[in-house]
């Protein structure tokens, strides 16, 4: 089957970052720290846009097509999102590369390497004064309340949506042979999830880290909020929407017993098998 290469991809993938973690745990939180910066800088410039370009007719459009950029990095930077990962680590267990005990493990590592990274960037916005310029109804400030006051089951099913289609995203690229088709299978398949306003757990940790340092009106508990519902739809859609499905229908077995059938017809063309001996 064309896709069983791209499973046993995924797969190895998995188990490489397992192995990190458990060989050198600094290293690998070092790398989701990375990936939780180059996201929050880029969810920044998100918003930048959305407020600056909220009276252009396609100002929405631009935003959201810009938000890519931001796996690009991830990707090409080799560094570790949680959201990602619950794709990579679904597809590692279930071909039975890693233990799910595992995959848990390195998602709560990865999400709170995230988190770190969100918050850095956050403070070094605060002390560039990045923030004390903002207005008090910017774009951010507002989204990140409409992010934060929507009810769980909504953010539930937008975390669901939204990394179905980051994993789909990741999925595809890992299909692209250059670099380029892969850079724009990221960002054109990201833009879905961000312009219909789904819920990315941690491109929200970056927006929430900004608008609380920067003084808007959302709170902690509000935050947390949508953070709960969001990580867990996250999972949802990385592991039952993308992971589990793409092992699912690109079994080992077909392929091995491929591989054996052509292996029988091989031996059965060999001198041996049309002379036998005695």
């Amino acid at each position: 089957m064309i896709d069983r290469s791209y499973v046993e991809k995924a797969a190895e993938t998995g188990f490489v970052k397992i192995s990190l973690l458990q060989d050198d745990p600094p290293r690998y939180l070092l790398r989701s720290v990375g990936a939780g910066m180059g996201l929050t800088l880029v969810v920044f410039v998100f918003w930048v846009l959305k407020q600056n370009l909220h009276d252009i007719s396609l100002g929405a459009v631009v935003a959201s097509g810009f938000f890519g950029v931001g796996l690009v990095i991830i990707v090409f930077t080799n560094t570790e999102l949680f959201t990602s990962n619950n794709m990579y680590l679904a597809v590692s267990s279930a071909e039975g590369r890693t233990s799910w005990r595992q995959a848990v493990l390195l998602w709560i590592s990865c999400y709170f390497g995230n988190l770190a990274g969100a918050i850095l960037v956050a403070l070094l916005l605060l002390g560039a004064g990045s923030l004390s310029q903002l207005p008090a109804d910017h774009a951010l400030f507002d989204g990140a309340l409409h992010k934060a006051q929507q009810a769980g089951s909504v953010i539930f099913f937008k975390g669901v949506l939204a990394n179905w289609i980051v994993c789909l995203a990741v999925r595809v690229a890992l299909r692209c042979k250059e670099e380029v088709a892969k850079i724009l299978a990221l960002i054109l398949i990201v833009f879905i999830f961000v312009y219909l306003g789904f819920e990315h757990s941690i491109a929200n940790m970056g927006t929430f880290s900004i608008a609380i340092l920067g003084g808007g009106a959302l709170t902690l508990g509000e935050a947390l909020h949508n953070l709960l519902f969001s990580t867990v739809g996250n999972v949802v859609g990385g592991v039952l929407f993308v992971g589990l499905p793409f092992t699912y229908l690109n079994p080992r077995e077909r392929e091995e017993q491929k591989q054996e059938v052509l292996l029988m017809r091989a031996a059965s063309t060999t001198p041996s098998a049309r002379n036998p001996g005695p």
